[in-house]
């Protein structure tokens, strides 16, 4: 894990290409709905019984907070006593780049960059950052138990068959991450090995030029993986905790539709006659949520719209409404989401690098003598 500054230039490449899928996610939406409009989203919104979009607003920096309060529970652990707002940057961080990346390669590196400024040294900072993926992966595959054994009948319920594909998809690659980290942590030779087999497949069809160099950062990948977890593995309160943040997150990132869901139930008449529990708007958002997992593309725009009104068809028969709906909703989780989180970033950012310069360079040398000592 790097701790190289991020760079403007590809930010712009990647925040302008992410602004092209939306446009163009968008511009079907409206084309292919008659009837559906901006004017449709903002009655839409003035519609909504305003209690539930502003808890809907609170889940989405409560969602920001439980990542930033994992990793400060992580780094306590090892020492590093930071305040709660340098954690909500760090969450806010890994939140921003990785909405702008694909398959939200750049979160973490981002996160690793401001923590290693702020005097956490790169070791435990890939510690602590590696055992929060962990624990993110695992409360992601167990909100998916839960779910399927709370709800089962929801998904076969979903119409398309390619949405139900991208859900299983999806959770198959996460399951994939979550047993390659417990085989990494049971024999790492074994992993190698598989990883050998692979990479020697890859150069006979040609796709790997170099064996030994993606050897090489396989083999560096899951060293430092191994050591990350051995590092924390003395506190098994913390890793518990970490899970617990982790779940919650998770809760409170599905809470945000629920909240615009019901706010829309409880004002607008179209919709006053549905009938639905909380845990089946519950499992049908991480249904739309577990199907973005699929898609390797920035945010999974385009895709979770998509997955979402199919998802959702079932109970807003209405497609206008079906539609204002995804929108609030992908608004305030993802959108508004993304952009709260840059505008953060940029502020640490700023303080890191032109306000408080030699505060986090101090903060950098006490760390290294604390090593050397």
């Amino acid at each position: 894990m790097g701790t190289k500054k991020p760079s403007i230039k590809k930010q712009i490449v990647n925040v302008s290409v992410l602004l092209a899928m939306i446009g163009l996610t968008f511009f079907i939406i409206f084309r292919n709905q008659d009837g559906f409009s901006i004017a449709s989203v903002g009655e839409f919104v003035q519609k909504i019984h305003w209690p539930f979009l502003l808890g809907a607003f609170l889940c989405m920096f409560m969602n920001i907070g439980f990542k930033g309060m994992s990793i400060g529970l992580l780094s306590r652990t090892m020492g590093y006593h930071k305040r709660p707002s340098k954690n909500y940057s760090y969450a806010s961080a890994d939140i921003y780049f990785s909405a702008i990346t694909p398959s939200a390669t750049g979160g973490q590196p981002a996160s690793a960059y401001y923590m290693v400024k702020d005097g956490i040294p790169i070791s435990h900072t890939s510690a602590i950052l590696s055992v929060n993926l962990l624990m993110y992966t695992a409360s992601l595959m167990a909100l998916a138990v839960v779910t399927f054994i709370l709800r089962p009948n929801l998904f076969f319920n979903i119409d398309s068959w390619i949405v139900k594909a991208c859900i299983i998809i999806g959770l198959l690659i996460q399951l994939l991450f979550l047993s390659i980290y417990v085989m990494i942590m049971v024999s790492e030779k074994m992993v190698m090995r598989l990883a050998r087999v692979l990479v020697n497949l890859a150069a006979l069809l040609r796709i790997v030029k170099n064996k030994q160099e993606y050897l090489g950062r396989i083999d560096a990948s899951v060293r430092r993986f191994k050591n990350s977890v051995l590092l924390l593995s003395h506190s098994k309160k913390a890793l518990i905790g970490s899970f617990l943040l982790n779940f919650i997150e998770r809760i409170t990132y599905i809470s945000i539709g629920v909240l615009v869901f019901y706010g829309a139930l409880y004002n607008i008449p179209e919709l006053a006659g549905t009938k639905i529990s909380v845990i089946d708007i519950c499992a049908l958002q991480a249904y739309c949520w577990f199907g973005a997992y699929c898609v390797p593309l920035p945010g999974a725009v385009g895709a979770s719209e998509a997955i979402f009104n199919n998802v959702f068809s079932m109970v807003i028969s209405n497609t206008i409404l079906l539609s204002s709906t995804m929108v609030i909703t992908r608004g305030i989780n993802f959108y508004i989401s993304f952009i709260f989180a840059g505008i953060v970033t940029l502020v640490h950012h700023i303080n890191v690098h032109f306000i408080h310069p030699k505060l986090h360079k101090e903060d950098q040398k006490d760390q290294t003598e604390k090593q050397k000592a």
